[in-house]
């Protein structure tokens, strides 16, 4: 198994060690996407909760989910206690959904101990290991950890300007009826379709009953794609949350030289450059 992604068997025996992983909950409530999985409150032993909507996000973006400022992230980091070379593992409570943009944000901020729980919570839960209710109490840092300006981001301006002159590849991870037209947006009142010149990979085609396919089969979805590791490669969704699954895929696949539309197809309908 990649280095990436740990199971919930490996994250068992790792919780019982003296000096345990953090454990995040990055689940997302309220998607309007996917059904939430379980209904009765129960995470993993120890679990903080890692909110992404209420503090991992800009509250003041005109888009849902932007990437925070980086003093706003290391406050919210340092709030939850993590210090920069902590075992960090990710998960979410509906197998592989949000808990990549929680990777995403930390990796990028220059954690260098971060991975995500393969299955999720639904995973966890199917191995009868142990659960309990609510989330943990974390015990703040005295000093937030310092960390760095997330590179990876390509703004709308990037987005437009590279359609007539291309640096990288867009891979649009919503579903094909989305990314047509031909399937309404979440959100009734945005419009449907994708960035001229982006290709489509659904986030579902790189997973498989809520674990990520293995590394052979999600490269070759990139190949069909025309891309290869080399490729510099850009992914966007609705608002930023099941693109970051496409950029875990990627990494497990060998790609290196990756990068976020972080507002993706909200921000681009937001910014006028959509056209209908």
């Amino acid at each position: 198994m990649s280095d990436i992604l740990i199971s919930a068997l490996d994250l068992n025996e790792r919780l019982k060690r003296v000096n345990p992983p953090r454990v995040l909950d990055a689940s997302l409530p309220n998607s309007p996407i996917a059904s939430f999985v379980p209904e009765d409150g129960c995470t993993l032993p120890g679990a903080l909760e890692f909110d992404i909507e209420r503090v991992f996000s800009d509250q003041s973006a005109p888009f849902p989910h932007t990437l925070p400022a980086l003093d706003a992230l290391q406050q919210a980091c340092g709030q939850l206690g993590l210090s920069i070379d902590d075992e960090i593992v990710v998960f979410d409570n509906r197998g592989v959904f949000s808990a990549p943009r929680a990777y995403w944000l930390l990796t990028q901020a220059g954690f260098t101990n971060v991975r995500l729980l393969d299955g999720g919570l639904p995973g966890w839960l199917a191995q009868s290991l142990p659960v309990q209710q609510g989330y943990s109490e974390p015990t703040p840092l005295a000093t937030p950890p310092v960390l760095k300006a997330n590179p990876s981001v390509v703004s709308v301006d990037d987005v437009q300007a590279n359609i007539a002159a291309p640096r990288f590849t867009l891979v649009d991870a919503r579903s094909a009826g989305r990314f047509s037209g031909q399937a309404p947006e979440p959100r009734p009142e945005f419009p449907g379709g994708h960035v001229p010149g982006a290709c489509n990979l659904p986030f579902g085609d790189v997973l498989e009953n809520g674990y990520f396919k293995s590394a052979e089969e999600i490269a070759r979805l990139l190949r069909d794609r025309g891309l290869s590791p080399a490729d510099h490669v850009a992914f966007s969704c609705g608002s930023g949350i099941t693109a970051c699954i496409l950029w875990v895929a990627a990494e497990l696949a060998g790609f290196e030289h990756l990068s976020l539309f972080d507002g993706s197809w909200t921000a681009w309908v937001m910014s006028g450059r959509y056209q209908g």
